[in-house]
């Protein structure tokens, strides 16, 4: 991932980074940012190696036991850091704890920028607001990626129930969400359909309308080859062994959007639980409207973002590295974010949403008709 800045920034973006960013030598073992904690800069490495840990949210027994056998199985290599690549890209949000603790290897030199600088630039460029969010998300979801699969070792069950809705309503404006009800099609999927295949190119994006998707990973990285001809021969019993249920999707809910991200191919699966209406909008059309329209490029992959930043919260969570829970009678921390806290910054945000979604789907009623 050490090209992904010199792929997505243009000169004068590296520019303005030099500009306000500064040079620092960390010495090793330096703890940078601390999981479960606000992230206060956002960083570039320039030499040297960071690693980037989770630790386990541990019951008493799981102390007890770690300390008997002097091990460190509570903590959780997730990536290093090498030259080119940056962290902290989450900073542009003011409430979105690390999920990760990240420290120096050896003596590493980093080109440091303050969050409230960042934030400042992404409100003021949106031409780099659109560049920095696409790179920041396409870093982020191969960390995803990397605790999908750790989550199909623990083999722990479902991911928390996803709850985008409020969250890419409230971001999208007016004329985004009209957009998508023009140049999309309303489509009709029954119960069973595979509109997804891990595997396979994705060529729409879907905005589901009424219904409940399930969200499918493959058990076993197998040839991908292989995949395709199961599900060309509709081996059933041979599909069910694969592939496990890690999420569900509903009204509002947005798939395929990582397919904008890049042209890999799709690692999940999405089926159809039930009879279900989804506004499908080939993923090219969605690309050259990007390319166009810098102001919603700036939007979307902000949302696309946004949508990682929790997922990953989510996953961590459900992985046994939550946020802090709190409890009736504990006394609150000022610097620690905790797991059920609301964000009041936000619910002017979420209810926009909720609002934009209700005026999306009469649109949608009325374009049937």
């Amino acid at each position: 991932m050490k090209n992904v800045l010199l792929q997505q920034l243009n000169n004068s973006d590296f520019q303005w980074l030099k500009t306000h960013g500064n040079r620092q030598q960390i010495p090793a073992q330096t703890v940078l940012v601390e999981q479960h904690h606000p992230v206060n800069n956002f960083y570039i490495i320039l030499q040297g190696v960071l690693v980037a840990t989770m630790t386990k949210n541990p019951n008493r027994m799981d102390r007890v036991f770690a300390a008997l056998e002097e091990e460190q199985e509570l903590m959780q290599e997730i990536t290093r850091f090498e030259p080119g690549e940056m962290f902290g890209e989450i900073s542009f949000s003011e409430t979105s704890p690390s999920i990760t603790t990240v420290k120096s290897l050896d003596n590493v030199l980093v080109l440091v920028l303050p969050a409230k600088q960042l934030r400042d630039k992404l409100e003021q460029d949106i031409g780099f607001a659109a560049r920095f969010y696409r790179a920041s998300a396409i870093l982020l979801l191969d960390r995803f990626n990397y605790l999908v699969q750790l989550f199909l070792t623990d083999k722990i069950g479902q991911i928390p129930p996803l709850q985008d809705v409020p969250l890419i309503f409230g971001e999208l404006s007016d004329s985004d969400v009209d957009w998508m009800i023009s140049s999309g099609q309303l489509e009709e999927l029954k119960a069973g359909e595979i509109i997804i295949s891990a595997g396979r190119p994705v060529e729409n994006l879907y905005f589901i309308t009424q219904g409940t998707i399930s969200v499918l990973v493959s058990e076993e990285r197998k040839n991908p080859l292989s995949n395709i001809f199961a599900a060309l021969e509709n081996d059933q019993e041979t599909q069910e062994l694969l592939q496990r249920e890690i999420a569900q999707m509903a009204k509002g809910n947005l798939v395929g959007e990582l397919a904008i991200l890049d042209t890999h191919l799709s690692f999940l699966t999405y089926v159809a639980l039930e009879n279900c209406t989804v506004l499908k909008i080939p993923r090219q059309k969605f690309l050259l409207k990007l390319e166009q329209d810098v102001g919603m490029a700036a939007r979307f992959y902000r949302v696309v973002l946004m949508l990682l930043s929790q997922r990953l919260q989510n996953l961590s969570s459900r992985l046994g590295y939550g946020r802090t829970e709190y409890k009736v009678g504990q006394s609150l921390s000022e610097d620690r974010v905790y797991e059920d806290e609301i964000d009041v910054a936000s619910m002017d945000n979420l209810t926009l949403g909720g609002a934009r979604l209700d005026w999306m789907l009469k649109r949608l009623k009325l374009k049937a008709n």
